[in-house]
């Protein structure tokens, strides 16, 4: 099983990711490393309540390159809810520094080839006030 603090870094780092893609001039690369975090099954239910593939996710992103410059994104409350040899799901408070925040669950698989030996199988945003 993967540790507390293996999972919370996997978060951690793939919101790294994310704020470099959309807080910067980053090269495509960045973009390509974030969506690479992606299980192939990926499904994301963002805060309008729409359902989201990863080619829907690639989409969205693909023009968002620096659409917030200078943004941070930081993650509390961080806990494994359940954890199995096959599934980790977790649940976190995401903030940005552009007054954005949202509750997050997610579900990570195992992937040895992946960074932490994770991969994003699901998500589901729902926005704080």
């Amino acid at each position: 099983m993967t540790s507390p603090e293996v999972v919370l870094a996997e978060v951690e780092a793939h919101h790294e990711t994310l704020t470099a893609w959309l807080g910067t001039e980053a090269e495509t690369a960045v973009l390509d490393r974030f969506l690479a975090g992606q299980s192939p099954d990926f499904s994301l239910v963002d805060i309008e309540g729409r359902v989201l593939g990863l080619t829907d996710l690639e989409n969205l992103l693909s023009g968002a390159r620096n659409a917030a410059p200078g943004l941070r994104i930081t993650i509390s409350e961080f806990a494994v809810v359940a954890q199995t040899a096959e599934v980790v799901v977790c649940r976190f408070l995401e903030q940005h520094s552009i007054g954005i925040s949202r509750r997050v669950t997610a579900v990570l698989v195992p992937d040895t080839a992946a960074r932490h030996g994770l991969r994003w199988l699901s998500v589901h945003e729902t926005p704080t006030h």
